[in-house]
């Protein structure tokens, strides 16, 4: 094989794409073909090419399709996949953006193929549907990346993957201010009949609380858990359901009470104080409740 990958990858792929034609009297060697395709893949990973390695992979899952091993076919399809992927990232840390999408259109092709090659609800698609959703997280389509989530929460049906599954589109849906719906996924995780650890229970019943405040369902409209949830708080009940240490319980109480009577400078103070209780993603949940609350009382822009 030439060693001028870019001059060359075109030739070597047909030279081996010709080998699969059938000829008379003969058929076309299926195990050669695959090999070659993937050696011609490991060269193009060796020399930082992962979109032509990615070609080479789909190369040699069509030979273990024509085959009939269909399992090796799947894997190809998952390997090139994730180099079309490598390829997008690249653009994208270039600051290059394609309108076509080539690369990111192709990986979720390729990793499709693969899932249509396993039984409909293996634990390999949720993990491919997984993998694609965080790959596009990555590259900032999170949109996107939603659906492939919810995708695999309609197969899984192992308890602790489900609220896992659950708890990533909870974060996702924040990150993608989609809060309506948001609320409605925490809602549903803790109205499950799913055992939830204790440090996830928390994490969630904090995203409830904070994503209530923020949309203001009507009353009729909120689940009675999370009725349940703030007469508890305020009635300064203790319940398993929210396994509050006692400083971030009076913390959480102080701010539904600012909220109600419409107290910015109490909610501000407070807020201050809860930060080091909260996350990342509901410290930025709560700056947005301060800021709507300044701009609702206040009118400060």
């Amino acid at each position: 094989m030439s060693t001028d990958l870019n001059a060359s990858f075109n030739e070597q792929y047909m030279h081996i794409n010709s080998k699969l034609k059938k000829r008379f009297m003969r058929k076309p060697n299926i195990t050669e073909a695959t090999n070659e395709f993937i050696a011609l893949a490991i060269q193009c990973e060796h020399s930082e090419q992962p979109a032509f390695a990615a070609q080479s992979y789909v190369g040699a899952a069509k030979c273990e399709a024509a085959a009939g091993n269909y399992l090796g076919e799947a894997e190809h399809y998952i390997t090139a996949a994730r180099h079309y992927m490598k390829a997008e990232k690249k653009l994208a840390s270039l600051k290059f953006y394609s309108p076509d999408r080539e690369n990111l259109e192709a990986a979720i092709g390729c990793f499709m193929l693969a899932l249509g090659k396993y039984p409909p609800k293996s634990p390999l698609c949720i993990s491919i549907l997984m993998e694609l959703a965080n790959d596009l997280i990555a590259l900032n389509h999170k949109l996107e990346a939603t659906s492939y989530y919810e995708q695999a929460l309609e197969i899984v049906t192992d308890q602790t993957m489900k609220i896992m599954c659950l708890k990533n589109l909870l974060n996702l849906q924040i990150e993608s201010d989609n809060l309506d719906v948001a609320l409605e996924t925490a809602n549903s995780i803790c109205d499950s009949n799913i055992t939830i650890p204790e440090d996830i229970l928390v994490e969630v019943q904090v995203n409830r609380i904070l994503l209530a405040l923020l949309v203001e369902p009507l009353d009729e409209n909120k689940p009675q858990s999370l009725k349940q949830l703030f007469a508890d708080l305020l009635s300064d009940n203790d319940c398993e359901s929210a396994p509050f240490c006692t400083d971030l319980k009076l913390k959480l109480q102080s701010m539904i009470i600012s909220v109600a009577r419409g107290d910015v400078s109490s909610l501000i103070r407070i807020s201050a104080d809860t930060k080091h209780f909260l996350t990342i993603q509901q410290i930025d949940l709560l700056d947005k409740l301060n800021k709507e609350m300044r701009q609702k009382y206040l009118a400060i822009a």
